[in-house]
């Protein structure tokens, strides 16, 4: 345990410390006059304002949605050709259709 003597000045000043700060008696009406001024933006002026942001954000989009549909495309066209693949030698080849057919 610490005693008395052995107090660390940094912890001792820290501890005496307070933080008075002075009241601002214009803050509470500063706030709602820039609130004021923020609701009177329309949607477009906001875009406008933030163009750079939202066109990141389009272009991650449609780029993402791109990537996620060429996926889902190529899932299917493989898909879709080894069915092509089954139903040609199942066509060709007796053997095949026998071992489809005595498949539970």
């Amino acid at each position: 345990m610490n005693s008395g003597d052995n107090i660390d000045p940094l912890s001792q000043t820290l501890r005496d410390w307070k933080v008075q700060p002075r009241s601002d008696p214009n803050f509470r009406p500063a706030v709602w006059q820039r609130i004021r001024e923020q609701s009177r933006v329309t949607w477009t002026a906001y875009v406008r304002s933030h163009l750079a942001a939202w066109a990141t954000v389009a272009i991650v989009a449609v780029s993402a949605a791109g990537w996620a549909g060429r996926s889902v495309g190529r899932a299917q066209a493989t898909a879709e050709r080894e069915a092509m693949v089954m139903t040609y030698l199942v066509e060709l080849d007796p053997r095949v259709q026998a071992k489809l057919q005595h498949q539970p």
